[in-house]
């Protein structure tokens, strides 16, 4: 009899060690963001998160690189970024002779510092390589001596500039062909060819659509872009724009019935198909648009060309007025009856207004809806976000404590 409870105390113990250890390696929340009302019915299994760090990923245009703040929360930080001409040269100068923005920026002694003291605090430095003239695209990928003066070209600013990882950011909109889609992925490999063979642990990285998932013939084949790339940014954004005939968000996670036609979930459903989810960032905007509407509703049609973009910090400045403040500049003199809503099937927020007896609807993020997503993407065990973009959010830290916690 002894020796029976014996075994049944040996037996409990090895299920209390197996527990422990699962409790210690992985990190399963008490409750989910998404709990009440999930919609992540389509995972064929449990997906635990495991306890490791995420990836923050933060894209940096370079005109704000003098109003944004480098927080510790940010693991990347991709300065956006040089343009690729169409024979392949990094252009520094515009046709008028003048130095290009961001190769002028880039340039700068504020990128020099922003550069040592992202080092001190382990932030790696990218850069953005971007083209998005369709032309352009089209020869340039076609040529192969112009990739290869790319890469040229490419040595020159690696060898001048604290660059950690290069990130791609060609985005085409004209006719599709197989050719273009080929060009891209032997882009794509000439260049983590290059990087092995002249870099040490260089990264790289690149931007594709959230449509990109569902598109057989576009520019990007993601099955074979995955083997040369160690991330692909989704760009889980623009859903709605300011060329948009119905106010709408512009990163809906869900969509009941279809009411925007798309949604981030139906598409990553089709990325995990394709890409390890190891190499997936999930992009998160810091911004939304605003239109001029014909009514104070959240979904309310709008009047053409009345769209415009509205950073995290502008839409704050719009919500302090409510409530007796003021605002740095002139964008909303004159505003008067502000509401705040939450759009519940896109899980976003917005605001309507009126100014200069004109209605206004508005769609953006804030620190509810930026949790749902991370907790969306930590669910799924992604890589981690990718944000567009640094220097939209306000000098506040709502944003950077909701990543802190949710990542």
């Amino acid at each position: 009899m002894s020796k029976f409870f014996f075994s049944v105390f040996l037996f409990l113990l090895l299920i209390l060690t197996a527990l422990l250890s699962i409790s210690f390696f992985y990190e399963a929340p008490l409750s989910s963001a998404i709990s009440h009302n999930s919609r992540l019915r389509y995972f064929k299994e449990l997906i635990i998160p495991k306890k490791e760090a995420k990836v923050v990923y933060g894209f940096l245009p370079y005109w704000n690189i003098n109003t944004f703040s480098l927080e510790k929360e940010l693991t990347h930080l991709a300065f956006f970024g040089l343009d690729i001409g169409s024979d392949g040269q990094l252009l520094s100068r515009s046709s008028d002779g003048n130095l290009e923005p961001g190769y002028r920026h880039l340039s700068s002694e504020a990128f020099l510092e922003l550069a040592e003291e992202a080092k001190k605090q382990n932030t790696q430095v990218e850069l953005v390589l971007k083209q998005f003239n369709s032309r352009d695209i089209a020869t340039f990928l076609a040529n192969e001596p112009a990739m290869e003066k790319f890469l040229t070209s490419l040595d020159s600013v690696l060898l001048a500039y604290p660059i950690t990882g290069i990130n791609i950011d060609i985005e085409y909109s004209g006719e599709k062909s197989p050719e273009l889609r080929q060009g891209m992925t032997e882009l794509m490999r000439k260049l983590r060819q290059h990087l092995d063979n002249k870099y040490q642990s260089t990264t790289l990285s690149i931007d594709v659509y959230a449509s990109a998932s569902s598109d057989n013939k576009g520019l990007w084949d993601l099955p074979e872009l995955a083997k040369y790339v160690d991330y692909i940014v989704v760009m889980a954004y623009d859903f709605h724009q300011r060329s948009s005939g119905q106010a709408g968000p512009v990163a809906p996670l869900f969509s009941e019935d279809q009411k925007w036609g798309s949604d981030i979930n139906a598409h990553l459903k089709l990325f995990l198909d394709q890409v390890p989810r190891e190499k997936i960032l999930l992009g998160i905007p810091f911004y939304g648009y605003g239109w001029q509407t014909d009514a104070s509703t959240a979904r309310a049609n709008t009047y053409e060309n009345s769209g415009f973009t509205v950073s995290y910090k502008k839409a704050k400045e719009l919500l302090n007025l409510s409530r007796g403040g003021t605002s740095e500049d002139n964008t909303w003199v004159g505003v008067s009856q502000i509401r705040q809503g939450f759009d519940e099937d896109a899980l976003s927020p917005y605001i309507t207004y009126q100014q200069d007896d004109h209605l206004y609807t508005i769609y953006y993020e804030n620190p509810q809806s930026i949790a749902y997503k991370l907790e969306y993407a930590r669910q799924l065990d992604l890589a981690g976000i990718a944000i567009w973009a640094l220097g939209y959010e306000d000098q506040e830290r709502e944003l950077w404590e909701v990543i802190a916690n949710g990542i």
